[in-house]
């Protein structure tokens, strides 16, 4: 068992990656959840709150998690469409294998140490150099921002959303702005070759994984993924909501999948553990929801968004291993 364990990590932990950095954010994220928990202790009737999850319906809970896992592939497609080296066919089942594993290694390390690690596994698949699969994820954040925009913007025409909701929605929209502006100006020139050695050999590799900037289309293809993908977030907050017992909305539910997508841009706990929760809380506490019935909801929002990962995911790791034991 001790040398599949050592097989699982030298696949889910990049080589670059320091165990005493590694340990720092642990130990981080451990305080972080620490002081949430002791938050909400404090200001919560936790038997009002356990109450509430022990009366949610599962059905809605399974169709929750099974809307979550096509939300998974559609986030698979929308990065595999921006996915572009040059004579290189990228399969999506290699993209999703590594994305969900990489996802599922983010519930127990912090700072977005997932989105490293999912990259570092598709290079592997793909034989494809690690700093352009980087740079291809963060186009993949990009676009995934980018195609939340119009989403909110016709649920604001469509049903009236708070002043803090529109405000974010602005400087969402000015964020996607300049991160698609960087795009533009950091890819690589056409027909480029990247090379050489050090920081410069670095950073062309790095601008290699940028050229869908020079494909209209495949961008396109990544920003209706995206617009899919959020269209399926508010599914997963719809029917979690309909589990918990609470009234669903489209716009409770479009508040929740919205703040809920801010808290996860920093990722400062494993999983995202605290920060999600209370992003998942504040909009249903704005529209009059009592504390406890709105802090179970965010755990079982919580749930049924990390328990495909974690089984999807962890099944990939270990497959992982196991091939590399053979």
């Amino acid at each position: 068992m001790s040398g599949l364990w050592k097989r699982f990590r030298a696949i889910a932990v990049p080589p670059e990656d320091r165990p005493g950095h590694r340990r720092a954010l642990r130990l981080l994220g451990l305080a972080v959840i620490a002081g949430f928990a002791v938050a909400a202790a404090s200001h919560v009737d936790l038997r009002e709150v356990a109450r509430s999850l022990v009366a949610a319906d599962p059905r809605w809970l399974l169709l929750a998690a099974l809307a979550n896992v096509v939300n998974l592939v559609l986030h698979a497609f929308r990065w595999a469409a921006v996915v572009r080296p040059p004579g290189v066919r990228v399969r999506a089942v290699d993209v999703f294998s590594a994305m969900v594993a990489g996802f599922a290694v983010g519930i127990a390390i912090p700072a977005r140490a997932g989105d490293l690690v999912r990259s570092h596994l598709l290079a592997r698949r793909a034989r494809l150099s690690t700093s352009s699969v980087v740079a291809s994820a963060a186009v993949d954040y990009v676009i995934g921002t980018a195609s939340l925009v119009p989403l909110v913007a016709l649920l604001a025409v469509a049903t009236p959303l708070p002043g803090w909701a529109r405000h974010a929605l602005l400087v969402t929209a000015i964020g996607a702005g300049a991160g698609i502006a960087a795009l533009f100006l950091l890819r690589p020139k056409r027909g480029s070759t990247p090379g050489g050695e050090g920081l410069a050999g670095l950073l062309a590799r790095f601008r290699s994984g940028l050229v869908a900037a020079h494909e209209p289309g495949a961008m396109a293809r990544s920003f209706v993924w995206g617009f899919l993908g959020w269209a399926a977030e508010l599914a997963i907050a719809w029917l979690t909501l309909r589990a918990a017992g609470i009234p669903p909305t489209l716009a409770l539910a479009a508040l929740a999948a919205f703040a809920t997508a801010a808290a996860n841009a920093i990722s400062v706990s494993p999983g995202n553990a605290g920060p999600f929760e209370l992003a998942a809380m504040l909009p249903l506490a704005g529209m009059g929801i009592a504390k406890g019935p709105a802090l179970a909801f965010a755990l079982l929002l919580h749930l049924v968004h990390l328990a495909p990962i974690a089984l999807i995911g962890g099944f990939v790791l270990l497959r992982e291993a196991s091939r590399a034991k053979a």
